[in-house]
């Protein structure tokens, strides 16, 4: 499907591909790593023609659609959500706009001419948009945009009200609802929240077309890739495994590339010193000449440079109260929405919780109240003894300025520190040189990740607080700061995406469900075994009940056999009169029902053979015809929408009229 033959591209001096080649296959799903700045994005944008190569030729068979989900944000304008999605298929919202078009003609011209001319016209158009399979998009859009976090309530908001993140969203959606046979994502996951990441991820795992992924979660590329193409040394390298493989491979290839070059070093100074050695003796000559020539043919071996790899680990602070923070009676809104209303929560010292749940349910929220940046309309946070906090922000200007440098943004922190102490500290967070001086506002997500990190360090605290700390960080550099936080002696509260991380870290999960904080002891592993048992648990309880209602049940028959005949005809008359009465309400509802299913029937089968009739062409030929087929087709389609909701409200009046008839029994039997 693509072919990258002898591929060579750099930038001035600078190579970034020499000699590569690749292939990507209809059903291969490829993650795409390397160091960053070692040209993922620009081979993207050489597949897609928007980058020029140097040498070489990338073919792309014929017919090919390719999707491609940039870094960057991307910005739309003057559309709803839902319409944005669906703009994405040209072809498709072209159609329905031609469609509306003859429709308003059809009900307006009465010349029979041009009503037959405009009739022949809808039926082919809506016999395409009927092979497009125009009908079921706008549902398909729906279930991605609620995949990916939003609400119903949000599809008729203008994207310019939505911050860049939400952004994103829309612009993943528009490629998922493409569908194209090549998805290049670059960094898909990251302004995604855990709930919207495993539902993408269970999206793709189904996806019937090719991907080529960049993603710093080793989890997301385990679960979907089947081979890796790392870029390095301005080479791809290929294996053919999943991420954690990927790295055993690495590994052993290195073991063997390492000997392998140790062996021909010891060759070479070998051969050099056996050369210095004869070089002036005639008798050695042709041998000294050949060992040269034998010098000149050798194709040495150059290992690659070691990378650069932020190290640091976080200072041991001062040691806290057992009891680190405690929220008594939390209520926090958002104008009428409501995020939290009385809750009570405490951590302790080492304590390293994960905040878990579904977007939107105030995790963030309770990060930034935990953290003091955020106030609360009623409760308490009662910090316990020597507790000291840092905080790291989701978007980091939130606690970065932007006119600084990144050095004077490191100093506004430091207290003691001398100039050189300061600079040592930005080198191992991989700012040497001129980008000291680099302003805070130009910096990558990931350079401003770094940069918070380093600040933490100056300022030791006990409590640290982390609101997605590794969104713009590659895997090594998560691996470094998984490994800090494992060894940190304080406490933590963090919410990240990032499985791996959380599993590694937490030994608490707290789940945020509907405002209410469900703490589960363990890593991300066991709160998932937890709530699958949940389900079992919840069984087993009910069916533990039932044992037990049923003996209370055949106590009470023995009870009440005994108290009969005391019985008051007066009360066994009323309650043979409510049966009564009940039998005749639900036998009324339930034939009303059941006509009204039938009618619906009726009509969603004759919706369906109109809708068939509509695209068959041979109807344009009348035109009296197709006038009263699209009128009648019209009709039964709001008839349809109306037995539905008829349907829906009976069905409804139903299970409520059962329901009460259950709690009246019920209380009934309840023993006085």
């Amino acid at each position: 499907m693509i072919t990258l033959n002898h591929v060579q591209k750099q930038f001035g001096s600078r190579v970034l591909f020499k000699d590569c080649s690749l292939q990507i296959g209809v059903r291969d799903r490829v993650g795409l790593i390397g160091s960053n700045g070692s040209g993922k994005t620009t081979l993207f944008r050489m597949i897609l023609g928007e980058e020029s190569i140097d040498e070489g030729e990338i073919l792309i068979a014929k017919g090919v659609k390719i999707g491609y989900l940039p870094q960057e944000v991307i910005s739309f304008r003057g559309n709803t959500v839902l319409d944005e999605v669906l703009k994405s298929l040209t072809n498709i919202t072209s159609l329905q706009d031609k469609m509306k078009i003859l429709e308003e003609g059809l009900s307006s011209i009465e010349e029979p001419k041009e009503q037959e001319r405009l009739a022949k016209e809808y039926g082919k158009l809506q016999e395409r948009y009927t092979l497009l399979g125009g009908y079921g998009l706008e549902a398909e859009a729906k279930r991605i945009l609620e995949g990916l976090g939003f609400k119903e309530r949000d599809f008729d908001r203008l994207t310019e009200e939505l911050s860049g993140g939400w952004l994103m969203r829309i612009a993943l959606a528009k490629i998922l609802l493409q569908s194209p046979d090549l998805l290049l994502l670059d960094e898909p996951t990251n302004h995604l929240d855990l709930a919207s990441l495993i539902w993408l991820e269970d999206f793709l795992i189904n996806y019937p077309g090719a991907m080529m992924i960049v993603s710093h979660d080793r989890v997301f590329l385990n679960h979907l890739i089947d081979w890796i193409a790392e870029i390095e040394a301005q080479t791809i390298d290929l294996y053919y495994s999943n991420y954690d493989r990927y790295l055993e491979e690495k590994k052993a290839r290195k073991q063997t590339l390492e000997a392998t070059y140790k062996t021909q070093q010891r060759k070479i100074e070998q051969t050099e010193r056996f050369i210095e050695r004869f070089r002036a003796k005639n008798t050695k000559s042709s041998q000294v000449q050949s060992r040269i020539k034998m010098l000149e043919k050798i194709e040495r071996i150059e290992l690659p440079e070691k990378k650069k790899e932020i190290r640091f680990h976080f200072p041991s602070p001062k040691r806290s109260g057992h009891k680190v923070v405690e929220v008594k009676n939390l209520h926090k809104s958002y104008g009428e929405t409501v995020v939290y209303q009385g809750v009570d929560l405490a951590l302790y010292r080492g304590d390293k919780v994960a905040l878990v749940g579904p977007n939107g349910a105030g995790k963030s929220t309770l990060l930034k109240i935990l953290a003091g940046v955020l106030d609360f309309e009623e409760g308490d946070i009662i910090l316990g003894k020597d507790v000291t906090r840092a905080y790291f922000a989701q978007r980091q200007f939130d606690i970065l300025r932007p006119e600084n440098t990144v050095f004077e943004e490191l100093l506004s922190v430091a207290t003691d520190e001398s100039q050189t102490q300061l600079r040592t500290l930005l080198g191992t967070f991989l700012f040497t040189g001129d980008e000291i001086e680099k302003k805070v506002s130009v910096l990558s997500g990931g350079e401003k990740s770094r940069l918070v990190l380093a600040k933490m360090l100056l300022k030791p605290a006990n409590f640290l607080l982390f609101d997605e700390p590794t969104s713009h960080l590659d895997i090594p550099s998560r691996n470094v700061l998984e490994m800090a936080l494992k060894q940190f002696q304080g406490t933590i509260c963090l919410i990240t995406h990032d499985r791996h991380l959380i599993n590694e870290i937490a030994n608490k999960i707290i789940e945020i469900d509907k405002g209410i904080p469900h703490l589960y002891p363990g890593n991300y592993d066991y709160y998932l075994y937890k709530k699958q048992q949940i389900p079992l648990e919840e069984t087993k309880r009910e069916v533990k009940n039932e044992a037990k209602v049923k003996v209370e049940v055949e106590e009470k028959e023995k009870s009440e056999k005994k108290k009969t005949k005391y019985m008051a005809k007066e009360e066994r008359r009323k309650r043979a009169q409510e049966m009564d009465q009940f039998r005749r309400q639900l036998s009324s509802l339930e034939k009303k029902f059941q006509e009204v299913e039938t009618s619906l029937h009726d009509a969603t089968q004759k919706l369906d053979q109109l809708n068939q009739r509509l695209s068959d062409p041979n109807l344009y030929q009348n035109q009296k015809e197709t006038y009263d087929t699209i009128q009648t087709q019209k009709q039964v389609k709001e008839q349809v929408r109306e037995l539905t909701q008829l349907w829906e409200f009976l069905a409804l009046e139903l299970e409520e009229l059962k329901m009460m008839h259950l709690m009246s029994n019920t209380k009934d039997q309840s023993p006085n």
